[in-house]
């Protein structure tokens, strides 16, 4: 596993890659970046991170950064409070009205869905909340409203519209690689943030890598 070391100097910073072998505690301006992409619990990111943390290192993402960013209701609250666009939503553990976006709350899934017909909405709610025992995050969309995925690189993405919600997201959750889920409705809405593992990047995400020899923190 790689991660990234981060020297920051009034704000500016120099990186090179280098193995978690050459960690040393922190106290010389030095930081590291998890570039591995997935910080879900227990996964190989997340360690990556709890191991730098244990080390006295300081990490990008931490692991409080990595879960609230992807549970997906501590995320729209956390985002609508620094001034990104989210769209409405509730938590409920019973049938909701569509059109909309619901995401289960908890351990046993994590895909989400988009639910435009009224017929689908038990089954889903059943599903999604494990015959209703547990809760689930619905956000409202209008029927026309376009949803879209980007993949976004230490703040920075291959789309211009969407630069300004990616870099606030970097400034608040620290994530260097993940995914955003995108509601186009009027405006850019945030409506999750996804793990995106370094493999998955294309070619166009990896230019923004390859030339990260200065990048603000």
């Amino acid at each position: 596993m790689f991660i990234n070391r981060l020297t920051v100097r009034n704000r500016k910073s120099w990186l090179r890659l280098i193995t978690r072998e050459k960690w040393s505690p922190n106290g010389n301006g030095c930081a590291f970046l998890n570039i591995l992409g997935d910080y879900r619990y227990l996964s190989e990111g997340h360690y990556g991170s709890l191991e730098a943390e244990i080390s006295g290192v300081r990490v990008y993402p931490t692991i409080k950064e990595a879960l609230d960013a992807y549970v997906v209701p501590l995320c729209m609250q956390r985002a609508e409070a620094a001034g990104i666009p989210v769209p409405e939503y509730y938590i409920t553990n019973d049938t909701f009205e569509p059109p909309c976006i619901v995401y289960p709350i908890n351990p046993f899934m994590k895909k989400h869905s988009v639910v435009y017909k009224a017929g689908h909405v038990k089954r889903i709610a059943r599903s999604m909340t494990r015959n209703f025992k547990y809760a689930m995050c619905v956000q409202r969309i209008d029927d026309d409203a376009a949803i879209r995925e980007y993949k976004c690189v230490l703040g920075t993405t291959t789309c211009e519209e969407i630069s300004g919600i990616s870099s606030r997201v970097w400034e608040l959750f620290h994530l260097p690689i993940c995914k955003l889920r995108i509601i186009e409705d009027g405006k850019l809405m945030l409506s999750s943030i996804e793990p995106l593992q370094l493999q998955e990047l294309g070619s166009r995400e990896l230019k923004l890598l390859r030339k990260a020899n200065e990048w603000q923190i």
